[in-house]
């Protein structure tokens, strides 16, 4: 009898976001991730929606290969690293719980992570660190933010230069190029303040932004970066080399769940 070959791909979760237009309640994700996952990573996206009670979303996260915690307009909450108090127009507290849970349960469970801006944001305080409101101040920075009234292709064109640091996936990544520093997009105006612990700065601004981060330890692609390489992630060597880390690292773990007895 022939062997039956099972050719389906591995699943990511994918954190989405609450939206309310014209009074009614929506969970989003943005296209461009999806198709990041999808055509560049070479996985399959299913959406997690926040608010999620931790219960059901352990149950989730067992049938999944994969975590991507996109970015999105809203803050992570400064009630979670101690940080000033925050107007709740600009806080999506369900994305909250439902991010620091599923962060915990994929490092606990060696499931692979893939944090995007906010993302990387919501690994730093689910691991202790803080936040800064506004990266671009202070002696020596540069401006983080896009110019809002460029067309968006504009706004998530390559922005500023970051240089490798340390041993990590993303830090991999870029060493590829042979090329030291190498440019991306900024569109952030949180960052990191105080690095958690738990994590290994990747890559930094010229500025001294930290732009990537590691998990310290971890047994699979456990890593997120500040800037958006979903955006053009066919095109940009750098998103094509992370998006791919990722997608190899989601295939690995579905391997090895089907092998367990």
């Amino acid at each position: 009898m022939a062997a039956i070959v099972d050719n389906r791909p591995a699943i990511v979760g994918v954190v989405s976001d609450g939206r309310t237009m014209d009074s009614v309640g929506y969970e989003t994700v943005r296209v461009r991730y999806l198709e990041a996952l999808r055509s560049t990573a070479g996985v399959s996206p299913l959406m997690i929606p926040g608010g999620l009670a931790e219960e059901d979303l352990q149950a989730c996260l067992s049938v999944l290969n994969g975590v991507l915690l996109t970015g999105a307009e809203s803050n992570v909450s400064p009630s979670l690293y101690g940080g000033p108090e925050a107007c709740s127009e600009t806080l999506d507290l369900n994305r909250d719980k439902t991010s620091i849970a599923a962060i915990k349960i994929a490092l606990s469970s060696g499931i692979p992570l893939f944090g995007i801006c906010r993302g990387l944001q919501e690994l730093n305080v689910a691991l202790g660190g803080t936040l800064s409101s506004d990266i671009s101040k202070g002696e020596g920075r540069i401006p983080h933010m896009e110019n809002l009234a460029l067309p968006r292709d504009l706004q998530y064109a390559p922005s500023h230069a970051i240089l490798a640091e340390g041993n990590g996936y993303i830090a991999e990544c870029i060493r590829r190029s042979q090329k030291g520093a190498v440019l991306v997009n900024t569109l952030h105006r949180q960052g990191i303040a105080r690095l958690a612990d738990g994590l290994a700065v990747d890559a930094r601004c010229v500025d001294g932004v930290i732009e990537a981060v590691s998990v310290k330890d971890a047994t699979t692609f456990a890593a997120a970066v500040q800037w958006h390489p979903e955006w053009f992630h066919a095109e940009d060597w750098l998103s094509v080399e992370v998006f791919r880390a990722f997608g190899e690292a989601c295939r690995s773990h579905m391997t090895a769940t089907k092998l367990r007895p």
